[in-house]
Formats: C-alpha cells, sequence, structure tokens
C-alpha cells in the first residue's frame, strides 16, 4: 500500500460587526470593511466552519506536498471550491432542469422576457426556503409558481444579455 502526504483545511468564518453613515449602500460596504479592519479586537469567531478540502498532496509519507516536482494535482471535487455543480436541461428552455452537485443560478432568456432561478442538489430544506418553479404556459409566457413560502419572482419584459 502507498504512503501520501495531504495537507487538508477548512475556512473558519469569523465576524466583525461594525456601524456606518454613508450616501449609498456601497459606500456604506467600503466603510464598513476599513472600518471592521481597523478594529483587530471587534473579530468575533462564528463557531461555523466550511466543509474540509484538500490544500496540497504528494505522494510518499514524508513527501513535501508544496514541493513543485512532487505535488500532485488536486481533483476538482476534494478543492476548496468543490466541484462544480452539472446542469441539466431536458427539452430545451421549457423542459426540466436538473442540477447534481451543487447549486446553481439559472437564468431563461426567451423573446418573452427573462427568468432567473437557483436550483440546488440536494434541494433546499422546505421551511423557511421557498420553491420558485417556472414553467411555460402554452402560449409562451412563463408561469411562476411558488411553494413553501413567499419569494419575489421578477419577470423582465425585454431580454437580458451578459
Amino acid at each position: 500500500m502507498k504512503h501520501w502526504t495531504v495537507q487538508c483545511g477548512y475556512a473558519g468564518y469569523f465576524a466583525n460587526t461594525v456601524a456606518v453613515e454613508a450616501e449609498t449602500l456601497e459606500a456604506a460596504l467600503e466603510k464598513a470593511i476599513e472600518t471592521a479592519n481597523d478594529d483587530a479586537d471587534g473579530w468575533r469567531s462564528l463557531d461555523h466552519c466550511g466543509p474540509t478540502f484538500v490544500y496540497a498532496a504528494a505522494e510518499g509519507a514524508d513527501a513535501d506536498p508544496w514541493d513543485a516536482a512532487s505535488a500532485l494535482p488536486i481533483p476538482d471535487r476534494f478543492a476548496e471550491g468543490e466541484e462544480p455543480p452539472v446542469v441539466t436541461l431536458t427539452g430545451g428552455s421549457t423542459g426540466a432542469v436538473e442540477v447534481t452537485r451543487g447549486r446553481a443560478r439559472l437564468r431563461f432568456v426567451e423573446s418573452e422576457g427573462t427568468v432567473v432561478a437557483e436550483a440546488a442538489d440536494p434541494p433546499p430544506p422546505t421551511t423557511g426556503k421557498p420553491l420558485v418553479i417556472v414553467r411555460r404556459r402554452p402560449d409562451g409566457a412563463p408561469h411562476v409558481t411558488v411553494a413553501e413560502g413567499r419569494a419575489r419572482v421578477r419577470v423582465l419584459d425585454e431580454i437580458v444579455r451578459d
């Protein structure tokens, strides 16, 4: 059996809640970051961490996983960002949408308008999380249904391009 040296990690979350005055949201956010960074004593652990991921790996019990000569490529599903979700569209924009391995924001652009929705695998918990279902009516217009709560859904009249 082979030996491996693997450096694992996780993201720890800290917060510093600050109050600032500003004319716009953007200015407030910028000022809040500056204020929080200047207040070292205000930072507190949220006692929450992200999933464990792999920083680096190398073959051998005494190998240096950061040495360029011995470092191995880390597959996406073990890396910090995790493997990206796979979005499967069945039947074109009027068909079904399935998301595997994560969460994805979906944007449907049709001549009637644009619909933006999120889908996830596993689906988000139903408590406190609305489920937005977008289907195409026979006349081609979007039909939006919200289950398990309330949601604000915006269907744009014009096509929006990235």
